[in-house]
């Protein structure tokens, strides 16, 4: 049980680099937080923070950890930089930049319909698609918005420790291993 300290630290950590290069690419050019790639850097880093967690749990259980004991530790790095970033995120959109919302829906929007114009759609089905799109990113930017996608993005964050604890996990010698 000791464990659940370590990879509810690795979790803040993780969640609070993630807002610490959020606040720098704001900071740069806050056009940047709308690129494709930003999302990507993100997942990679809280990637990176899952498998380092669960290492350091199984370090802190006497180097064993069985499967399900990995998954568990993964999944509470996972929760913790989750709500911890939401967390974050509601600060950033509430308290620190306000204005920042309605410039990422504008960018977004407007990514979003050259993308649908590339793929040659256009009239009115183009206009009834961008008119639920906007709907979508006016909720998301809520904290009703960051809990709901916070509690899905969840689901993927279990199929992903499910990798990690597979690629971490170690049983305990036995005279028959």
């Amino acid at each position: 049980m000791a464990h659940f300290n370590v990879t509810g630290t690795y979790g803040a950590i993780g969640a609070a680099v993630n807002f610490a290069v959020l606040m720098v690419l704001y900071l740069v050019n806050m056009n940047l937080l709308a690129e494709w790639y930003v999302g990507i850097l993100a997942l990679l880093v809280l990637v990176v923070f899952l498998f380092a967690g669960t290492v350091a749990a199984r370090k802190a259980n006497g180097n064993v950890l069985s499967f399900g004991q990995a998954w568990v530790a993964s999944m509470t790095v996972a929760f913790v930089a989750q709500v911890s970033s939401a967390a974050l995120t509601l600060l950033l959109y509430q308290v620190i930049a306000p204005e920042l919302p309605g410039v990422l829906e504008e960018i977004t929007l407007e990514k979003t319909r050259a993308m649908m114009e590339g793929f040659g759609m256009g009239g009115d089905l183009l206009d009834m698609q961008m008119k639920e799109i906007k709907a979508a990113m006016k909720e998301a930017y809520t904290s009703k918005g960051l809990a709901k996608n916070s509690a899905v993005g969840m689901l993927m964050w279990a199929l992903i420790s499910l990798i990690v604890a597979a690629v971490t996990r170690k049983n305990a010698n036995t005279e028959f291993a």
